[in-house]
């Protein structure tokens, strides 16, 4: 396991700006810092990428393994970068824009807004190529703001009860909960990670680490 803190710019909620995957990292604005730590603690290859010039990469954009997904106002330039990496693409013709923020997954499930219709939710789970399972946690229905899914273990919102055993039966690993950038619980803003490692905002403390380590099958 490899770990480590970044800034986008000096912003540590690196989950605006980037999503990442067991070999991709996409992030907007072309950050030489956050994009090292990518390479050296997720071993990731970085796709610069913007969504409709935006640098909000990891708050439009929602992936695994096997497909991305992106709003409807994503620009053909845009899109190709994902398709060229030999993801699947779905472009999501829905009110809920945010996209990262709305799904979290891994490569064997997704977590989706329970608020999403379930013609989308069904080409979710095709375009990820895993099943796609709408709740709430920790009360929130923007569950990839509230959580962080990765092959090895998970990270929710601090808040949450006996929502992480029903997750552990579900995702069929151990999680956990916890807070990153000196106690924010919306995780998914806060750190980028996968089966390799993590990166954490610059301002997550040490005992949040500890924290997010236990959770991510690290310890």
């Amino acid at each position: 396991m490899q770990s480590g803190r970044s800034a986008h710019f000096g912003n540590p909620f690196l989950g605006a700006f980037a999503c990442e995957t067991e070999k991709f990292t996409f992030i907007g604005g072309f950050p030489d810092k956050l994009k090292a730590a990518c390479r050296q603690f997720l071993n990731t290859e970085v796709l610069d990428i913007s969504i409709n010039g935006s640098d909000l990469a990891g708050i439009f954009i929602a992936a695994n393994s096997n497909g991305a997904i992106f709003p409807e106002f994503v620009l053909s330039d845009e899109l190709k970068i994902a398709k060229e990496a030999g993801l699947n693409t779905l472009v999501l013709k829905s009110r809920f824009f945010a996209i990262g923020n709305n799904i979290a997954a891994n490569d064997k499930i997704a977590l989706v807004n329970p608020d999403i219709d379930k013609e989308s939710v069904a080409q979710i789970s095709d375009c990820l190529g895993v099943e796609a399972i709408q709740r709430t946690i920790a009360g929130y229905n923007t569950v990839g703001a509230a959580a962080v899914l990765t092959n090895r273990g998970f990270l929710i919102h601090n808040s949450a009860g006996r929502e992480l055993f029903e997750l552990e039966k579900a995702l069929g690993m151990k999680g956990g909960i916890g807070t990153a950038n000196m106690g924010v619980p919306f995780v998914g803003m806060c750190l980028l990670a996968n089966s390799k490692g993590y990166v954490a905002g610059e301002d997550t403390g040490g005992f949040e680490m500890h924290r997010i380590e236990e959770a991510l099958g690290f310890l």
